[in-house]
C-alpha cells in the first residue's frame, strides 16, 4: 500500500515518494530542486521569455528533467532495499528477540527492539501486534489503544480482528 502511494506521489512531485518511504532529506532536496528548476524553466518559457535568457531556460528545464529522473531512480532503489528478503529476515529476528525479552520481563529492552523493527517496517502486522501487547502489558493504555487500532487497520485478512477488538474493549477508559 505504502509503496504504491510512494510511486504515485513521486511521479507527480519528485522526491515526495522518497519522503513517504522515510528518506525525508533526500526527498525534500529532490522536491525543492525540481521546484526551483521547474519554476525557472516555466518562467523562461511562458511568462518572461524576453527577460530570462534562452540558455538559462534550457539549462533549468534540463536540470528539472534530470532531478525528476534521479528521484524516480532513487525511489526504485529505496523500494528494492526496503522490501527485500533481508528486511523480512531482520524483522523476524527482531520480533523473536522482542518476544524473548518480554518472556524475561525485560520490557524496556523489548520496547527498544520493537522500535527498531517498526523503523524498518511500520506496516509489519506481527510487530504491530507485539507492540500493542507490550503497551497493554506495561500499562501504557493510550499507546495501547492507538496500537490496537493500528493492528485493525493493517489486518487485511481479518485474522486478528477479534483479538484486537477484544483488547480494545478490555482497555480501561479514562
Amino acid at each position: 500500500m505504502r509503496t504504491r502511494l510512494a510511486v504515485v506521489c513521486n511521479l507527480i512531485v519528485p522526491g515526495s515518494g522518497l519522503i513517504v518511504l522515510r528518506r525525508e532529506w533526500l526527498g525534500l532536496a529532490a522536491a525543492v530542486l525540481f521546484g526551483v528548476f521547474g519554476q525557472t524553466a516555466l518562467l523562461g518559457l511562458l511568462l518572461l521569455p524576453a527577460t530570462i535568457p534562452a540558455w538559462m531556460t534550457m539549462l533549468s528545464f534540463s536540470a528539472a528533467v534530470f532531478v525528476w529522473l534521479g528521484a524516480q531512480w532513487q525511489l526504485l532503489v529505496r523500494i528494492r532495499t526496503a522490501t527485500g528478503p533481508d528486511v523480512e529476515r531482520e524483522l523476524a529476528f527482531l520480533r523473536r528477540r522482542a518476544a524473548e525479552a518480554v518472556a524475561r520481563q525485560a520490557y524496556a529492552e523489548a520496547t527498544d527492539i520493537l522500535r527498531v523493527a517498526m523503523t524498518l517496517d511500520d506496516e509489519d502486522l506481527e510487530a504491530n501486534i507485539q507492540w500493542a501487547e507490550l503497551m497493554t502489558l506495561t500499562g501504557k493504555f493510550p499507546q495501547a489503544d492507538r496500537a490496537w487500532r493500528r493492528v485493525l487497520q493493517l489486518d487485511r485478512t481479518g485474522e486478528h480482528t477479534r483479538r484486537a477488538r477484544a483488547a480494545l474493549a478490555a482497555l480501561p477508559q479514562d
